[in-house]
């Protein structure tokens, strides 16, 4: 009997187009803290592993897109959040890492 296994890898779902992919794939974003009459921003996470709530995305145009017409950014945060410099944010985020528009 081989007593060697197959090492865990981690999986998420995207929260734009739904499916699920290993973790290496996606970019994370978290949720910043904002005033009281301000929705709070959603950042991108370089490191993966910043604490709070997170959500998963591919770094595509198109999981974006969908994430924000389907409501998949707010959903995964449980109530409505500030995206409007998302965008930017992940074509300048990781220059290694390609942004696909």
């Amino acid at each position: 009997m081989n007593t060697r296994s197959v090492p865990h890898v981690p999986e998420r779902t995207c929260v734009g187009c739904r499916q699920v992919a290993p973790r290496e794939q996606l970019v994370r974003l978290v949720r910043e803290s904002a005033p009281e009459d301000r929705a709070p921003r959603v950042r991108v996470d370089p490191t993966g592993s910043a604490p709070g709530r997170g959500a998963w995305l591919h770094p595509d145009a198109a999981c974006l897109d969908l994430a924000l017409r389907r409501g998949g950014v707010a959903r995964s945060f449980r109530g409505a959040v500030d995206t409007g410099h998302l965008a930017r944010d992940l074509e300048s985020f990781e220059p290694a890492r390609t942004w696909n528009r």
